[in-house]
């Protein structure tokens, strides 16, 4: 999946270069057994030699291990850095975040999300956002831990019972992003999926608009109904 969000190249950079230090590791390690097998073997009935290393030797690959790692280790705290830097609304995002994110509470709960939107409407499963602005999940939880888990738009993260974690991103297009449950959280947690729906700012404004007119519609309806006696 490509990344659609700044933050998640580098945490897919930082994947690539975690695999190709492994398989360097393993290659210098096979290689290295494999010459010493073929270099000093012996014929059928030789007496075993017992082989030394020198201490230049022994000096020089403990040298080329160190460097090694030690290049590992920046590239690391390098690009782990920029994944943590919080992206900013560019010139096509929502006006109203371009001084600060735009705070969507995002409650997980046995098994489903809920979200709830700045204006007071709020949905489930679905999250609407706008392209190109800065988005912050407050990530809580009602019950157990959840992890919300958009790859192509942000790392994961727990909702925790008690504690508030934030997720922060900014999609660079329009479009229909799909998240997984990534924790266990009973018996239905693989059910609980999540949809991200990246729409232009004046879909999203009609939206949260339009969503909020339709909850205060239904819960009219619901007292009018109780008033009437039409509902016990």
């Amino acid at each position: 999946m490509a990344p659609h969000s700044p933050g998640t190249d580098q945490i897919d950079t930082l994947l690539w270069i975690g695999f190709v230090a492994a398989a360097i590791v393993i290659v210098a390690i096979n290689g290295a057994l494999i010459y010493a097998l073929r270099r000093y073997r012996s014929e059928r009935g030789d007496e075993p030699r017992q082989i030394r290393g020198g201490r230049g030797t022994q000096l020089r690959v403990g040298a080329v291990l160190t460097a090694f790692a030690a290049v590992i280790l920046v590239l690391s705290f390098i690009f782990t850095d920029k994944a943590r830097e919080v992206p900013t609304t560019g010139s096509a995002g929502l006006a109203s975040a371009k001084s600060k994110p735009l705070k969507i509470e995002t409650t997980g709960q046995q098994w489903l999300w809920r979200y709830d939107y700045p204006n007071g409407a709020f949905s489930y499963y679905k999250l609407v956002v706008p392209v190109d602005t800065t988005v912050e999940l407050e990530l809580i939880s009602t019950d157990v831990i959840h992890t919300w888990d958009v790859p192509e738009l942000a790392p994961k993260r727990d909702a925790v019972p008690g504690k508030t974690n934030h997720v922060v991103f900014r999609a660079d297009e329009e479009g229909t992003f799909d998240g997984q449950s990534a924790t266990f959280s009973g018996q239905a947690y693989a059910a609980m999926r999540t949809e991200v729906d990246v729409v232009s700012p004046a879909e999203y404004e009609a939206f949260v608009k339009q969503q909020k007119a339709d909850i205060q519609a239904a819960q009219d309806r619901v007292v009018g109904l109780i008033e009437k006696g039409e509902v016990p």
